[in-house]
């Protein structure tokens, strides 16, 4: 199966997502997958990726993968010719290479950003649904808290520019949904 991973940052970090597009040995399409993935880093959204991806084709029964990627800092870190020096980077490459391990023949090709321009759209139709999601949550919160005189809360909160307001919402969605609310 051919894994082409991309993963998307608005903000570097910020708002992140993946996209990732499984192919079978002649270029037919067998998975997408969109999704956000919270505040992240591009390099850490590119191995979000890769790890869903691999993940997604071992579910699909491969026994042999071709990772496609745009990343050149991935490929090589995973083709061992560049180090890796983040430790937040060195834990998902550790991951990347068990997941690695469970397939019969595995190879990494970088490709130019345009072969992989699938997996890119669908990496920013997930931000791009987050960040619809993130705008709702501040409206409600605006408006509870303007509902409910928090003086205090309602001058934090005036004080703060878009960008951080979405990160807020963000951070808002995500606990909510850890809390099951």
């Amino acid at each position: 199966m051919i894994v082409r991973p991309d993963g998307a940052s608005r903000g570097n970090p910020g708002p992140a997502a993946i996209g990732v597009v499984i192919e079978d040995g002649q270029g037919a399409v067998l998975r997408e997958i969109s999704e956000a993935i919270g505040p992240a880093t591009n390099n850490v959204a590119e191995y979000r990726a890769l790890l869903r991806g691999l993940e997604e084709a071992a579910a699909l029964g491969a026994t042999e993968v071709e990772i496609r990627t745009d990343s050149q800092l991935v490929a090589n870190q995973l083709r061992g010719t560049y180090r890796v020096r983040s430790p937040v980077l060195a834990g998902l490459h550790e991951a990347a290479r068990r997941i690695l391990a469970r397939f019969r023949h595995t190879e990494v090709r970088p490709v130019p950003r345009e072969e992989n321009a699938r997996a890119d759209r669908l990496a920013n139709r997930a931000l791009d649904r987050a960040s619809g999601a993130a705008d709702l949550l501040i409206e409600r919160i605006v408006q509870e808290v303007r509902a409910s005189g928090a003086e205090a809360v309602r001058g934090k909160i005036g004080r703060l520019d878009a960008p951080a307001l979405r990160r807020l919402a963000l951070r808002l969605a995500e606990e909510l949904a850890r809390r099951g609310a």
